[in-house]
């Protein structure tokens, strides 16, 4: 029997094996997510750790790299395939109790995020809640302490997040890697050397463009709150973190008065002839207790299960939260469906984030926007400038993307050292923002989901809208605008991004859409004139 013919034989085996475990693993993760249950925290646990414990047989892994160096194998996606167990057994190869203990700390760290509520004058605050007080509020001082209140889930996050760091730092070092954040890379196939040198210089050359907008939004903010511009702090924005335009927010929300959400997303990727009726029926959508306060899309099985959970309320943020996840969806069921279960996913997390930043974008355009909520003399001045709000927003988020790429290296590098003082240099070099007061020994690092529980990711979304602008471009040149409403638009995208799964690397895969590799000249010249 050939040597290929050998590991499509182990192939047929193991997927069994590890398919079974990953669809209960998410289920138990979709329970954990919704409700916040302990008992689905515990089962979850459980199941990573039985699914991690598969990667971990350091015999299969040895028997892989003989296969991965045997010159007979030459099928491109049995090869493919190879490259995907490598990368996964290398960060698994541990002991069984590490595994476990890492589990368990993230699943208990996702039920701390879920149930927390900061409190303000003996009243719980969601999330929601508070970015509602953010967009509403006149007073300063009310809004410092709204803001203040926003970091509190910091000092409940920060332990769980250090015992984490400490574990998977410890696996990282173990398995030969200097620490976690870069085995991470290495193992999404991202030279960390190029991740760093490509974001240093989209900030450089957006530097102007990003200078002058701020100016302009600080003398805005001064006039609103009634403060000279050196006493504005982070509580002048309507979004915590100050990663979104914080200009005109309330007043854009006006755009989606008495839309129904579901029926406008539907109806939207209709138009691209996608159809999501089942996703939206199989998604939990709404606020509740106990629930992920923040939004995410999950493949329950490779199939055509796919789910996404949100907090929707009526503001022009929620509307592209949902198209956003359910960008993730259609990708999520626009793969090839011949393709084996270990190529039915995406090369890279950023690849699947172009998609769903591509959509999210649609609420800031005029086009799309007439379709979504639709079009009257009233609405048609605010969708100008929802248009302006777009190049703002781009501008600020990628800022903030490289406070937390630079922050979370810094934190596996090491975890022992003044992280909030670490954040705040990070904040201050590129958002050019600073505390109104001496943050220096709080936790306001911890605030941010991300660092916990989704690591190693942050850089994803900038790289995502890099390649959304070169594929916008591409979508110019082959239907005649960059609006997705279109058969045309949603044709294009399942053929050249979709169907192609994980059948070859995501700079591969970049090429194949765009016919170029990644590069931030598009963005650049889409957002900052450059």
């Amino acid at each position: 029997m050939s040597e290929e013919k050998n590991f499509q034989q182990f192939l047929d085996t193991f997927t069994q094996k590890v398919s079974v475990k990953d669809k209960q693993a998410r289920k138990a993760g979709w329970i954990l997510e919704t409700t916040g249950s302990k008992d689905a925290a515990d089962l979850k646990a459980e199941l990573e750790t039985e699914l991690k414990a598969l990667f971990s047989d350091k015999e299969i892994y040895q028997k892989l790299l003989e296969w991965d160096r045997d010159p007979t194998m030459t099928d491109p996606l049995l090869k493919r395939q190879l490259n995907v167990l490598i990368r996964t057994f290398k960060q698994n190869l541990l002991p069984l109790d590490l595994l476990q203990k890492m589990s368990e700390e993230e699943a208990e760290l996702a039920q701390t995020y879920g149930n927390f509520r900061a409190v303000l004058e003996g009243k719980e605050l969601s999330e929601n809640d508070i970015v509602k007080l953010l967009k509403e509020e006149k007073n300063p001082e009310k809004r410092k302490k709204v803001w203040e209140a926003s970091k509190e889930i910091g000092k409940a996050m920060a332990p769980g997040i250090l015992r984490l760091v400490e574990l998977r730092n410890k696996a990282a070092v173990a398995l030969g890697y200097p620490n976690y954040f870069s085995m991470m890379l290495q193992l999404q196939e991202v030279d960390e050397k190029w991740l760093f040198e490509t974001l240093e210089t989209l900030v450089e050359k957006s530097d102007k463009a990003y200078s002058e907008m701020l100016d302009g939004l600080k003398k805005e903010q001064a006039k609103k709150f009634g403060v000279k511009e050196e006493a504005l702090g982070p509580w002048a924005w309507s979004d915590p973190f100050c990663q979104g335009d914080p200009l005109d927010v309330a007043e854009l929300d006006e755009l989606v008065d008495g839309v129904d959400f579901i029926e406008a997303a539907a109806s939207f990727y209709q138009k691209m002839g996608i159809d999501v009726k089942a996703v939206l029926e199989k998604s939990d959508n709404f606020e509740r207790t106990g629930k992920n306060q923040h939004a995410f899309c999950t493949n329950i099985d490779r199939e055509k299960d796919v789910r996404t959970l949100n907090n929707l309320r009526p503001t022009l943020r929620s509307l592209e939260t949902l198209l956003h996840e359910l960008g993730h969806a259609v990708y999520e069921l626009g793969y090839d469906p011949s393709l084996s279960w270990f190529l039915r996913e995406y090369p890279h997390v950023l690849t699947t984030e172009a998609m769903a930043l591509m959509a999210g974008r649609q609420v800031y355009r005029t086009a799309s926007l007439k379709q979504l909520v639709g079009d009257s003399e009233k609405k048609r001045a605010l969708m100008q400038k929802a248009e302006k709000s777009l190049t703002r927003r781009q501008l600020i988020f990628s800022r903030f993307v490289l406070v937390m790429t630079t922050v979370e290296r810094e934190l596996y590098k090491n975890p022992h050292q003044n992280m909030n003082k670490v954040w705040w240099d990070a904040v201050e070099k590129y958002q050019k923002l600073t505390p109104s007061n001496s943050r220096e020994h709080g936790f306001d690092w911890a605030a941010k989901m991300h660092l916990g529980l989704a690591p190693v990711y942050y850089f994803s979304y900038l790289l995502g809208e890099l390649f959304a602008s070169s594929i916008e471009e591409k979508l110019k040149e082959k239907t005649g605008t960059i609006e997705l409403i279109s058969s045309d638009a949603g044709h294009f995208l399942q053929e050249k991004l979709f169907f192609p799964g994980n059948r070859f690397h995501w700079n591969q895969l970049v090429e194949h859409v765009t016919g170029a590799s990644l590069t931030p000249v598009h963005w650049l010249k889409q957002f900052a004139n450059v």
